[in-house]
C-alpha cells in the first residue's frame, strides 16, 4: 500500500473521521446513562467501528483509483468510464480540459519553433545566393575588366533582391507579436492603395508595366490595420510587378474595388506569366516557389506565406486565380463601413 497515499486520504477524511467518531462518543455517553452493562456498550462500538471500516475502505478504494485515473491524465492517457461522484466526475473533467488546453498550446508552441527554425535556415540558404551573385559580378569585374555601368546595375539589382528577403523576414517575426501590433481601424482603401502604387513608380517603369485603377468611389472605407494590410498589398503588387513579364510590350496591372452590401472586394490582376494549376494550390506554403521560382533566382517562397498570415490574422480572405500564360488575379475581401460614409466621385 502506498502509504503516502493513505495519509493523503486520511487527511482528505479528517472532517468525516471526527464527526464519526464525536458520534458515536455521545452515544456511548447517552447509553452509559440509560443502559446498564459494558456488554451492551461494546456491541455498540463494535457495530459502529464495523460501520466505520467498511465505509472507509470503500471510500479509500473510490478515492484511490480516482488519483490513479488524474494522475493517467499527465502521461496523455484516455481515462476508462466508471461510476464516479458528481464532484470526481467535475474534477477529472476539468482536469482533462485544462490538460488538452496545455497539449495544444504546447503543439502550436513546438510547431511555431519548427517553423521558425525552417524559415531560418531556408532564409539563410536563399541569402547566400544573392551574395554568391555579387562575388561572381565583382571576381568577373576584376579579371574581365567589365563595366563598372554593369557591374554596378547587377549589385543593384542582388541588393535589391536581399533588402527584398529582409523585410519579409522581418515580417514573418513580427507576425509571431500580431495580437500586440494589432490596431483596427477604418481606412480609406483606395487611398492607402494609391500611396502603395505610387511608391513602386520605379518598379513599374523598370518591369515595363502601368496600373490601372477601377474604382467608382473616391472614398471606400474598410475596416483592417493600416500597416500590415499594406505590408500584404505590396507584397502582392510586388508579385505582380515581378511575374508580368512584360519584356515586349507595356502590360497593365488592373486593381478593382467593387462594393458587395457589407464587403468590399479588391481585386489585383496582371497579364503575366501565370501559375500552373498544379502549383496554384501550394502558393501559399512556407518557401514553395513552383516552375516560376526555378525560372526566376529572385524567388523565395515567403511571401505568399506571409500574406496569407496577415490575410487570415486580419480576418480578410484571399483568394487567387491564375492561367499560365494569361496572368494571374488576387482577390481580398474586407469588412465595409457604413453606407452613408462611402461618397461617390461625382458628389
Amino acid at each position: 500500500m502506498n502509504v503516502r497515499l493513505f495519509k493523503d486520504f486520511m487527511r482528505d477524511h479528517l472532517g468525516i473521521t471526527l464527526f464519526y467518531f464525536i458520534s458515536h462518543l455521545l452515544v456511548s455517553l447517552y447509553c452509559k446513562h440509560y443502559i446498564n452493562g459494558s456488554i451492551q456498550l461494546m456491541y455498540m462500538f463494535s457495530i459502529y467501528l464495523y460501520l466505520y471500516l467498511v465505509f472507509m475502505i470503500f471510500r479509500f478504494i473510490k478515492y484511490s483509483s480516482t488519483r490513479k485515473e488524474i494522475m493517467m491524465l499527465t502521461e496523455n492517457v484516455d481515462i476508462e468510464d466508471k461510476s464516479y461522484s458528481c464532484e470526481q466526475l467535475a474534477i477529472i473533467t476539468l482536469i482533462q480540459r485544462i490538460h488538452h488546453t496545455y497539449q495544444e498550446q504546447l503543439h502550436e508552441v513546438q510547431t511555431q519553433a519548427a517553423n521558425t527554425h525552417a524559415f531560418l535556415s531556408q532564409w539563410i540558404h536563399n541569402m547566400k545566393t544573392p551574395l554568391s551573385v555579387i562575388d561572381l559580378i565583382l571576381q568577373n569585374h576584376k579579371l574581365n575588366g567589365t563595366g563598372e555601368e554593369v557591374a554596378l546595375k547587377h549589385i543593384e539589382e542582388e541588393k535589391e533582391r536581399m533588402f527584398s528577403m529582409l523585410n519579409q523576414m522581418l515580417k514573418f517575426f513580427r507576425l509571431e507579436q500580431f495580437t500586440r501590433d494589432y490596431n483596427p481601424e477604418n481606412i480609406n482603401l483606395l487611398e492607402s492603395l494609391r500611396s502603395i502604387i505610387n511608391s513602386k513608380r520605379n518598379q513599374y517603369i523598370y518591369n515595363n508595366v502601368y496600373p490601372v485603377v477601377e474604382c467608382p468611389y473616391e472614398n471606400i472605407m474598410v475596416t483592417t490595420d493600416s500597416k500590415w494590410n499594406s505590408a500584404m498589398l505590396e507584397q502582392i503588387i510586388s508579385n505582380s510587378i515581378k511575374y508580368s513579364d512584360a519584356k515586349e510590350r507595356s502590360k497593365p496591372i488592373v486593381f478593382h474595388i467593387e462594393q458587395a452590401g457589407a464587403l468590399t472586394v479588391l481585386s489585383i490582376r496582371d497579364e503575366g506569366i501565370g501559375i500552373d494549376k498544379m502549383d496554384l494550390q501550394r502558393v501559399f506554403q512556407p518557401f514553395f516557389t513552383g516552375k516560376n521560382g526555378r525560372s526566376q533566382h529572385q524567388a523565395t517562397g515567403i511571401g505568399l506565406y506571409v500574406c496569407s498570415e496577415i490575410a487570415r490574422k486580419l480576418g480578410h480572405p484571399l483568394e487567387i486565380e491564375s492561367k499560365v500564360g494569361r496572368g494571374t488575379e488576387v482577390r481580398i475581401t474586407y469588412l465595409s463601413k457604413m453606407k452613408d460614409n462611402v461618397t461617390q466621385m461625382n458628389g
